[in-house]
């Protein structure tokens, strides 16, 4: 099965994957190791304030699953549609746009965390790291990045 179908047996689509938004690439490859670039939410989406000042945990936690489909994206795009071409999700790295007094980014991070092992099984169990940060480009809640581990 592949990344699509599997995305819309849990009533997602996957979006379309654009041009970067500056002069960077969606992800690199060595060998087996592939790179995804920081993946992002919805524009605009830390406009009424970070997380826990003005954007609710549960809004935070869509976002982190609207970057996380963002992610896949790039990644199906870099295994040109073969799920069977991944190993393992190594790593998720998760921002989250937060006020200094909001601690709850795990919270957050598992919006992502859950779409990616919800998709690809235990090929899609993860170590991760939750960050909070003061903002994000374009004013996004989230943005995720990964590290994924191919078959070559």
């Amino acid at each position: 099965m592949n990344l699509i179908e599997r995305l819309s047996e849990r009533g997602h689509a996957m979006p379309p994957l654009g041009a970067p938004a500056a002069n960077y690439l969606h992800y690199t490859r060595s060998s087996d190791l592939l790179v995804i670039s920081g993946q992002i939410g919805t524009p605009g989406a830390a406009a009424a304030g970070p997380v826990g000042a003005g954007l609710s945990l549960e809004a935070a936690r869509i976002e982190a699953q609207r970057a996380a489909l963002g992610l896949l994206a790039a990644l199906n795009a870099a295994v040109d549609g073969d799920a069977s071409r991944i190993r393992q999700v190594m790593r998720l790295g998760v921002f989250v746009a937060a006020a200094p007094t909001f601690g709850r980014h795990g919270e957050v991070a598992n919006g992502a965390s859950d779409l990616v092992v919800a998709v690809l099984g235990e090929r899609g169990r993860h170590a991760r790291a939750a960050v909070g940060v003061a903002s994000l480009p374009m004013q996004a809640a989230v943005e995720v990045d990964a590290l994924v581990w191919l078959q070559i």
